[in-house]
């Protein structure tokens, strides 16, 4: 019998079952398009095998998708706002979140399902809409939109699905882990880059050093790729978040960091030609506006203040990344030629270079945005 049909009849999806096709979108979780249809209306729904290579804990992942979830729907139900939406999770025939299947080898597989949202579209890169400038503008919104929404959620309810996941502390001393360890001699590549590395982890640990101190625990989505939005396909508002696997406590600045990081950079994580590396300031402020449209009012004054180095921090963390497992073998990241983790690297250290010297300027526009949006809350 076809294994997926199989699993889908334990789902509670509403009519008859029409079909299934398989969606080769993500990079982690298999992912299905299940067609079903009642009174000649159609309804979509997604079906997902979990990576438990990944998510070791998938019990945990989906309490948190499930408490985040509802919050949001709460929050949007109380200001009548029915642009937006959330995932929404179909229960099993069980009413449990997931559905556990033993496969022939004896394994267990864990399966969950959403409603689909339709009409919708995402980008993997700025320039894949018709005005970069407006879809960084309406990307920040989106995150912002979903910080603000979960800005009374207690983060404290929320488990980690990926232990140390923003931990730049760990991150440097996993560096010099596999320096010391020499499992390949790939470190005697990079002296001045590592010396470099070295000299800013004091700065870079920051965040990780003031969180639940100065800096505030929240709900953090910890993966705020562009393509984590859906956006209109008519009119380009950014509608819902998604991907919501590794939603757990952190900071703010974890994902306003990776957002503009990953968004508004110039080119993907391997680009070679260093005149194309580099942070793109206009996009950068575009995606500032929209992000503190919605959450200026509700950060406090060391988050607003470490805006800036949090674009620095989250590239520190992945050069980091990158390089360490470029000297230890390339175990962690797919690859795709012998030195795919030493070009991203550089990639990432050409671009922190650049976001360093370009600091200043973002701090001032941060600054300014802040006070204009707060200057009619104190009239």
């Amino acid at each position: 019998m076809d294994k997926i049909k199989e699993i889908i009849k334990e789902f509670n999806f509403i009519g008859n079952f029409v079909k299934y096709e398989e969606n080769n979108q993500g990079n982690i979780n298999k992912t299905y398009i299940i067609v079903y249809e009642k009174n000649n209306q159609e309804h979509k729904y997604l079906l997902q095998k979990i990576n438990s290579n990944v998510f070791k804990e998938p019990y945990l992942v989906m309490k948190n998708i499930e408490l985040v979830t509802n919050h949001i729907k709460k929050k949007l139900e109380e200001n009548n706002d029915t642009v937006h939406k959330t995932l929404n999770i179909i229960k099993t025939k069980d009413n449990e979140n997931l559905f556990t299947y033993i496969n022939s080898a004896g394994e267990k597989e864990y399966f969950r399902a959403f409603d689909y949202i339709d009409n919708c579209i995402s980008y993997d890169n700025l320039n894949d809409g018709n005005d970069p400038q407006s879809l960084a503008y309406e990307a920040g919104k989106s995150f912002g939109l979903f910080g603000r929404m979960l800005n009374d959620f207690p983060a404290n309810l929320l488990g980690e699905t990926i232990k140390d996941f923003h931990n730049t502390k760990k991150r440097f001393n996993d560096l010099l882990l596999s320096i010391e360890n020499k499992v390949t001699n790939r470190s005697f590549e990079y002296p001045k880059k590592i010396i470099d590395l070295i000299s800013m982890s004091k700065e870079c640990s920051v965040i990780v050093e003031e969180l639940g101190k100065t800096i505030p625990l929240r709900v953090t989505h910890n993966d705020t790729k562009l393509n984590n939005i859906l956006m209109d396909k008519n009119n380009g508002t950014g509608i819902s978040i998604i991907d919501l696997d590794t939603v757990m406590p952190g900071s703010s600045l974890f994902d306003l960091g990776d957002g503009i990081r990953s968004a508004c950079s110039n080119s993907f994580e391997d680009e070679k030609d260093i005149n194309k590396i580099y942070l793109n300031l206009d996009l950068t402020k575009s995606y500032l506006k929209g992000y503190l449209e919605e959450m200026a009012l509700y950060l406090n004054q060391n988050e607003i203040n470490y805006i800036g180095l949090s674009i620095k921090i989250l590239t520190y963390e992945l050069a980091l990344r990158f390089l360490t497992d470029y000297i230890n073998g390339d175990t962690y990241f797919k690859i795709k030629y012998a030195k795919h983790n030493a070009d991203r690297f550089n990639n990432q250290y050409i671009l922190l270079k650049d976001i360093d010297n370009k600091l200043d300027e973002i701090n001032k526009f941060v600054k300014k945005t802040v006070k204009d949006i707060k200057k009619p809350h104190l009239s």
